[in-house]
């Protein structure tokens, strides 16, 4: 047996190869995961359509008013078409509702199912994974890349279709009512189109850029929190800030980008209707006054209705444009969320795995080597066998693969060359569950969770009684000042323990593992905290409960 005394790499080698996804593949991914609400989306959808039509038959009836009413002084439809362009505000805004309304709903229950598909990916992913993934840009996956995907279902994905549909409206009741003027409208749409186009390439490697910041100032902002204590006790806040003020510039800088970039295009786009509708203002005038308001083809309120509907191309190309935004960016964290979906897991189960009930906690490394990176071995070629209900110390230097040896008994990795066997059955042939379920450890580094004291014992077994709880903790040495505590077991733990002494907190977490009463039990330093009293105190109970066990 050789033990290297090389320390484990900072950054281990990468198990999971960049995942590359096309545009559509993107696309067909997030619509797959709609299509379960389809009956949303689709009533969303058609009270959109009514909602455009509702809205564009009103400068209809305004021309018609024009024409009757001012033009040819009748009064006979004038409530009647004033009742009607009143209505058709009316339905308009109650279309508009169900339209939000139901996008919503669709894209909210949507994004449910996928964030609680992509923590249960997280969830099932091995150790080395996270050593890959920075813990900020997991989180920005998890809500900002989410949020840009659900807003996408909600409202982009919509207006896409909105303008889409408003344009068709449009070139079809001017068609109907004077099709000389449809070519103006024919002219100007592949330009809106092309204005279009030219942003969302321009603007897709910004939103790329920012949704990866975004990811680098999370994991700042979750990594000093986290460590505080090391930044203060070194008096690092200014130096600190200072590197966070860095990348949220840079963050910043990409932004004001995107925007000039989206500011710039609409403009010109609207600038394009305007000019149409100037067009269709001197042809129809002209006509109109040439005609001496006789004979003309076109009447003074189709005229006024020509140039409403041409200024509601605005609209359309408006809602285009936020469509685009909208595409550019969610195929952007579309990506980023597909990473997550589709990262398979190092550490899998063969088909029919073997569940060792009950298990007996016979351990037999066979010439088993291990490295985090392919270059450098922690351990080599190591054989070892300890006998069920047996103790063994292991002592080495730091760095000499103590704490490896411990994360290779679990299947948090699995050796590079070599077997582990349990109970004389290879560990890659056991069920994951069970097996990790028999095995407690008891880390030097203790993490607790911002819950109950009670919850934190019962996180390995939430059906247990509280006193199945209190005579874990009274094992532990834990129960006195835990009583003791006003709130007793229902007292809250700060987050990562902080509102209790190192002590305390390695007491909790070893009452955790006893109440899962595993086979195996493995303690790593787990008395490094308390005093030598407390500590002599927990060894006399452990000689007690360590019979019949590894």
């Amino acid at each position: 047996m050789e033990i290297t005394r090389d320390k484990i790499p900072s950054i281990m080698s990468s198990t999971n190869t960049q995942l590359n996804f096309s545009q559509r593949e993107v696309q067909a991914s997030i619509f797959n995961e709609a299509k379960v609400y389809w009956r949303y989306y689709t009533a969303g959808i058609i009270f959109m359509f009514l909602g455009v039509q509702a809205r564009l038959f009103a400068p209809v009836l305004i021309g018609l008013i024009i024409d009757d009413i001012f033009v040819n002084k009748s009064m006979e439809n004038f409530w009647p078409l004033i009742l009607g362009v009143l209505g058709l505000a009316l339905l308009s805004a109650v279309f508009g509702y169900g339209n939000r309304y139901y996008n919503e709903l669709g894209a909210e229950k949507t994004i449910y199912n996928l964030r609680n598909r992509m923590f249960s990916r997280i969830q099932d992913q091995s150790l080395r994974y996270f050593t890959d993934e920075s813990t900020g840009q997991l989180m920005a996956k998890l809500t900002a890349d989410i949020s840009v995907i659900r807003s996408y279902l909600a409202r982009e994905f919509r207006l896409g279709l909105n303008s889409i549909y408003y344009y068709i409206a449009i070139a079809l009741i001017i068609y109907f009512t004077e099709p000389s003027f449809l070519i103006i409208f024919v002219v100007l749409l592949p330009f809106l189109f092309v204005i279009s186009y030219i942003y969302a390439k321009k603007a897709r490697p910004l939103f790329k850029q920012r949704r990866q910041y975004y990811g680098e100032i999370s994991n700042s902002i979750q990594e000093n929190i986290t460590n505080i204590e090391v930044v203060q006790s070194f008096s690092q806040e200014e130096n600190e800030a200072v590197k966070f003020e860095e990348k949220n510039q840079k963050y910043l800088n990409l932004y004001l980008k995107s925007i000039l970039v989206r500011n710039l295009s609409l403009p010109i786009a609207v600038m394009l209707v305007s000019i149409g509708s100037a067009v269709i203002l001197y042809i129809g005038g002209s006509s109109i006054i040439s005609a001496g308001g006789d004979g003309s083809s076109v009447t003074l309120g189709e005229l006024v209705q020509f140039n409403l509907l041409m200024l509601e191309l605005r609209t359309p190309t408006r809602l285009f444009g936020n469509f685009l935004v909208g595409y550019t960016s969610t195929n952007v964290s579309g990506v980023r969320v597909l990473e997550v979906l589709n990262a398979e897991p190092e550490i899998t189960e063969k088909d029919n795995p073997i569940t060792l009930v009950p298990m007996l906690g016979k351990i037999r490394f066979d010439n088993v080597s291990f490295g985090y990176s392919s270059d450098v071995m922690i351990l080599q070629d190591l054989n070892l066998e300890i006998q069920p209900g047996t103790k063994l110390a292991i002592l080495g230097t730091t760095g000499s693969g103590k704490s490896t040896l411990i994360n290779l008994l679990p299947r948090f990795f699995d050796p590079t060359k070599g077997i582990i066997y349990i109970d004389d059955i290879d560990l890659k042939e056991i069920a994951l569950l069970p097996l990790r379920k028999n095995i407690g450890i008891v880390s030097q580094e203790t993490y607790l969770f911002s819950k109950t004291i009670k919850e934190n014992i019962a996180f390995g077994r939430p059906d247990a009684t509280h006193q199945d709880i209190v005579d874990a903790a009274t094992v532990a040495q834990a129960d006195q000042f835990i009583s003791d505590f006003p709130d007793g077991y229902d007292t809250i733990v700060g987050e990562r323990g902080i509102t209790l002494s190192g002590g305390q907190q390695q007491r909790i977490s070893i009452a955790r593992t006893l109440l899962i009463n595993p086979k195996i039990l493995i303690l790593d330093d787990s008395t490094s905290s308390v005093d030598a009293e407390t500590e002599s105190d927990i060894q006399r109970v452990l000689e007690q409960l360590l019979e019949n066990r590894t």
